[in-house]
């Protein structure tokens, strides 16, 4: 009689791309204790009812800004309160539905968005929104400082587009204009109008003044926004990397921009990274720090730190925790997952993930991190595939986490109530509370280890093992399976495969709060893979599936040993 311990930490392995063959362990993530590994139930979901309630509709994104969740459905942006999910419609945006990248400036003085088309901002005083446009004054500039002036003023000459005229403050120094602030930039400005600024003081003579018109970047704009000692930085495909005025982002001077330019690549991404943006291309990715800068972009390149691996997607870009994750692409090397660890690119992909992205276009594609009970998660959605896998940065280990939902039209399978990717493709939270979008319906969720389902729906925590042969092709009887593992009231599904995954022998139950969880007689196979399935509302950590077995001695017949019982 032997005995072999199959561990259900079993990591992903794929022939083909397809998780349809070999081990993977799917809803779970692992955690390793006394030099062993446990395969643990991932969070579930909980739905939050959102009153009045949001359309059925793409989700595009999701931010948490001064106490409130900012979420972008269907291009419509909602303010919602997470103590009582009561929503507000803030306003609509334009351009195609897309992803939309945020970030906020100090002190939440101001919510800053993008939706690959438009700039759009959030007053963190008054929560007045406002489209970035260039139709107002944005930039002065002191010609002549003129003398004499006591108690100088400005006016600017008012806009022919019909809006409000620009309006400021002056500095001044020993009777010498200095500079002009501008306290409100106007609208309704064009490129044709006169910028007349006019300095008033009937003490003081000689002073002159420029003004010229907002210059917020035409898009479309990568995938990525970055905010850098008090500048919100983004990038265009054509690479270049335009950041606003100081701690300002309605202001935006045509001259704030930077080029990458080390490649004839097109730039696909930003992120920020330590004290760095990183312009991420086709091909290479591109290092800018501050070093100052004025007139101008204070950006400026690091070459030494450049590399030869751009980005597949910019939408799988994620900052997290003094690295940066991603999809990269190298002419070498292929596509395969990143880390960035200090300035160097790492590769976390195994072999067989690097089989599945290389299934997918890479065309629709959404990531996200979070650290949940000390894991750091980069989950990442290939949306053509229907797939969403998970790298456990700490244990250095991917999983598939599945979801069962109605499809839409991307799943392959609309209209069906079925096992798919992990829906919810936007996240946010503050450390205490997750927060999570789905990006078919905008379903707005939280996530807990308190909830064991999604919301109502099972989820499916399971273990595939791989083709075991133990060391022999001669056939095995197999006379007892019993699971290792913690003690509730769940029942557990097991079954096999005998044929390299093509069948399978129906489910045979376990009853997982038993003192012996196991099950007897399951048969004889020369190689054999085992599926462990729990879909109860519990939670789970198990370890292990103890396997009883004994191998046959007259191998040409096929007889089983004397001591074997059907």
């Amino acid at each position: 009689m032997a005995i072999q311990r199959i561990p259900l930490s079993q990591p992903i392995e794929t022939r083909d791309g397809l998780l349809n063959t070999d081990s993977k362990c799917v809803n779970g993530y692992f955690e390793t204790r006394n030099q062993m590994r446990e395969f643990i139930k991932r969070p579930g979901l909980a739905i939050q009812t959102v009153s009045p309630s949001i359309p059925s509709a793409q989700g595009q994104g999701i931010y948490l800004f001064k106490g409130m969740l900012y979420a972008v459905v269907n291009n419509v942006l909602y303010k919602i309160d997470p103590t009582t999910y009561a929503s507000t419609v803030v306003d609509t945006i334009t351009g195609d539905i897309l992803q939309c990248y945020f970030t906020q400036t100090l002190d939440n003085g101001y919510l800053f968005f993008h939706n690959q088309t438009n700039g759009y901002i959030v007053n963190g005083t008054t929560g007045a929104f406002s489209q970035v446009k260039n139709d107002n004054i944005a930039v002065t500039t002191i010609l002549t400082g003129g003398t004499g002036y006591t108690a100088p003023t400005v006016t600017f000459s008012a806009p022919s587009g019909g809006g409000t005229t620009a309006t400021g403050t002056v500095q001044f120094a020993s009777g010498i204009v200095t500079g002009i602030t501008i306290t409100n930039g106007g609208s309704g400005y064009t490129s044709s109008d006169t910028l007349v600024v006019t300095i008033n003081d009937p003490t003081g003579m000689g002073a002159t003044a420029s003004a010229l018109l907002n210059s917020f970047p035409t898009g479309p704009f990568t995938p990525g926004i970055v905010f850098l000692d008090s500048y919100i930085v983004i990038g265009t495909v054509a690479g270049r990397l335009y950041n606003c005025e100081l701690n300002n982002p309605n202001l935006w001077n045509a001259l704030n921009y930077v080029t990458a330019e080390s490649e004839p690549d097109n730039l696909t991404g930003i992120a920020k990274h330590l004290n760095y943006i990183l312009g991420l291309g086709q091909w290479s990715t591109d290092f800018f720090y501050d070093n100052g800068n004025y007139p101008g972009s204070p950006l400026s390149s690091a070459p030494s730190y450049k590399f030869e691996v751009g980005c597949a997607n910019g939408n799988s870009i994620v900052s997290f925790e003094n690295t940066v994750l991603f999809v990269g692409i190298s002419k070498t090397t292929g596509t395969g997952v990143y880390g960035i660890d200090g300035v160097a690119p790492v590769k976390l992909s195994t072999v067989f993930i690097d089989r599945i992205l290389n299934n997918s276009n890479m065309q629709d594609v959404t990531a996200y991190t979070f650290r949940f009970n000390g894991h750091p998660f980069y989950v990442l959605t290939l949306h053509d595939l229907n797939v969403t896998i998970v790298y456990d940065v700490s244990e250095k280990m991917w999983y598939q986490w599945t979801m069962w939902a109605v499809g839409d039209a991307s799943s392959g399978i609309p209209g069906i109530y079925a096992e798919q990717y992990f829906r919810p493709s936007y996240f946010t939270g503050d450390g205490l509370t997750y927060y999570l979008l789905d990006d078919d319906n905008g379903t707005l969720y939280t996530l807990s280890d308190l909830f064991y389902n999604d919301a109502g729906a099972p989820i499916y925590y399971r273990c595939v093992t791989d083709l075991v042969d133990n060391g022999t092709t001669k056939r095995k009887f197999y006379n007892r399976v019993e699971i290792v593992g913690d003690k509730v009231p769940a029942t557990m599904n097991i079954r096999h495969t005998d044929d390299d995954y093509k069948s399978w022998s129906p489910y045979r139950t376990v009853n997982l709060n038993a003192s012996r969880s196991q099950i007897y007689q399951t048969g004889q196979a020369r190689r054999r893979a085992w599926e462990f399935l729990c879909t109860e509302n519990q939670p789970l950590r198990l370890d292990a599936a103890e396997v009883d077995f004994e191998i046959g001695e007259l191998e040409g017949g096929g007889m089983a040993p004397t001591n074997y019982r059907r």
